[in-house]
């Protein structure tokens, strides 16, 4: 009996207790030593070390299917990033191509305010808002229910999202002109607002293709299956290159080529993904349960995802209005080009690094391992702060040459460089604290609390407009410009130190609850009262 409760204190997880053996302390009794039957279990310290290991190996064929693997969050950050670099070199050959065909001129900047409405829709409804609500849930469900439910569950899920996108496609055709007219660009001249108002019309197909891609990514996400997924990045951007090359070949297309590239490309995006689905044993079936209680934590999670992401749209919509009423009428389309290289460090850290950590954190927030949790996201944090200083550099040292040597072609003129790079200075300033605040925003789904990101969204939304009114009255001409990107880094320095203050409180509380950190404890108290009855019997 004793040490069948020595081992029950031995399964302590955390690095602190090594060296220390417990077992029940009997009055004036002196405990036995440990045997091997009650040797410590496996340290924390070396669980981490698994968690970040880096195994080139688990690259290459010949060891299985490479698309049913599981990766660490440094293998599939690595992984991620590697797609993601892909996806932004195939990003600037489009956007170079792009830039020849039509500069900054009308059909440009009709363009890029007409993708505004679609990407909203998409986030509010599909993006990172389902991600985060699902994630979590599907590992919790897996684990109570098994497998076979939680792909009913996907399946649902999937179902629902079917039927409320095309509702929302429906409506969103009918409100286009409205929106456009008088909220997206109503500085602008008629033809430029009908332009747009045909371009938004077509894209709005997007969110449906996309969104249905975004169910198929959770559930691989789940699995920790990352290949495909980051592989279906990459190939995204040859759907809108195709586009280009329609215009290239058949002129008379103009900007609608590309248009219709980019829903070629969604449906690319989740096509590539369906075999990695099948190889994991899932299978559709037809469910529709809207009492399923698993329907309703997903939901539970989602609605204050969907007020925090429609709250964050409304900063894209925002500056855009600004920007319509800048002198300089180029403005539109430099931040455009400016939040393209912008995306790039920003999505390197922010998705590859989120997107690999989420898994592994919700998975230790569903076991209740929140000191563990607390230890990776610490590293975590600390490495991308550094990564996110040094890219912001980057951007600051090496932006002219990069923009002049690959935008500075046709249409696109030296002014165009000019206006782009006071842009990109601007936007590598709110680097560090916009990539900080999506990994603690991250952080707080895989915990299932929405509650907080919510109630964040708001204060950011209040300093950013507080922030386009201060550097918009500070600068003028066409250094104005600067005050979009500015206005993004007063809201992420903002919610970045609100974030981290509540997250720490929150996984202090939680690890004191931590099964590990009470065996800990246990362990402590035992280890003094040892010492204390040990000084006795010397005396």
């Amino acid at each position: 009996m004793e040490r069948k409760r020595a081992n029950i204190f031995n399964q302590s997880e955390y690095p602190q207790d090594q060296g220390t053996t417990a077992t029940t302390l009997e009055r004036q009794v002196k405990p036995e030593a440990p045997t091997s039957e009650s040797a410590p279990a496996r340290p924390a310290k070396h669980k981490l070390q698994q968690a970040f290991r880096f195994n080139l190996r688990n690259f290459l064929p010949g060891r299985g299917s490479l698309s049913l693997r599981r990766f660490s969050i440094t293998e599939a950050a690595f992984l991620l990033m590697v797609a993601l670099l892909a996806s932004r070199g195939l990003g600037v050959l489009r956007q170079l191509l792009f830039n020849v065909l039509f500069g900054t001129g009308s059909a440009a900047t009709a363009y890029y305010a007409a993708a505004y409405f679609p990407e909203t829709l998409f986030d509010l409804v599909a993006g990172g808002a389902l991600v985060h609500a699902f994630l979590p849930v599907f590992l919790s469900y897996e684990k109570e229910h098994g497998q076979r439910e939680a792909w009913r569950l996907s399946s649902l899920v999937f179902n629902v999202m079917l039927l409320t996108l095309t509702v929302v496609l429906i409506l969103g055709e009918f409100l286009t002109p409205a929106f456009v007219n008088h909220w997206l660009v109503p500085g602008y001249a008629p033809a430029e607002q009908a332009l747009t108002v045909n371009l938004t019309r077509i894209m709005l197909l997007q969110p449906l293709l996309l969104g249905l891609g975004t169910v198929i990514t959770a559930a691989l996400n789940s699995k920790r299956q990352f290949l495909l997924p980051a592989f279906s990045v990459a190939i995204y951007n040859i759907g809108l290159i195709g586009g280009l090359g329609v215009t290239v070949l058949f002129p008379s297309t103009g900007i609608y080529g590309p248009t219709v590239g980019m829903l070629v490309a969604a449906a690319l995006q989740a096509l590539v993904m369906i075999p990695a689905l099948v190889k994991q044993g899932a299978r559709y079936s037809f469910v529709w349960n809207l009492k399923h209680p698993g329907l309703h934590e997903i939901l539970r999670l989602l609605l204050p995802n969907v007020f925090s992401v429609a709250i964050g749209s409304i900063m894209p919509i925002l500056d855009t209005a600004f920007i319509s009423y800048m002198s300089d009428t180029a403005s539109l389309a430099a931040t455009r080009n400016a939040y393209m290289l912008f995306g790039l460090p920003l999505t390197l850290i922010a998705q590859a690094v989120g997107q690999a950590a989420m898994p592994q954190l919700a998975a230790y927030a569903t076991a209740r391992k929140y000191v563990r949790l607390r230890q990776t996201l610490s590293r975590i944090v600390a490495i991308s702060a550094v990564l996110s200083v040094l890219e912001a550099l980057a951007l600051w040292l090496l932006g002219y040459p990069v923009i002049h040597l690959l935008f500075q072609h046709g249409a696109f003129t030296a002014h165009s460089t000019s206006l782009t790079y006071l842009a990109l200075i601007g936007y590598a300033i709110a680097l560090p604290g916009q990539a900080l605040t999506s990994l603690l925003l991250m952080t707080f789904y895989s915990i299932k609390n929405a509650l907080i990101p919510m109630c964040c969204s708001v204060l950011a939304l209040g300093a950013h407009l507080a922030g386009l009114f201060f550097f918009l009255d500070l600068f003028s001409g066409s250094s104005q410009v600067l005050a979009i990107p500015l206005a993004l880094a007063a809201d992420g320095i903002t919610t970045t130190l609100v974030l981290g203050v509540l997250l720490l409180v929150k996984l202090h509380r939680e690890a004191q609850r931590d099964r590990g950190m009470q065996r800990l404890r246990q362990r402590r108290k035992y280890a003094r009262t040892r010492s204390a009855v040990n000084s006795v019997e010397r005396i």
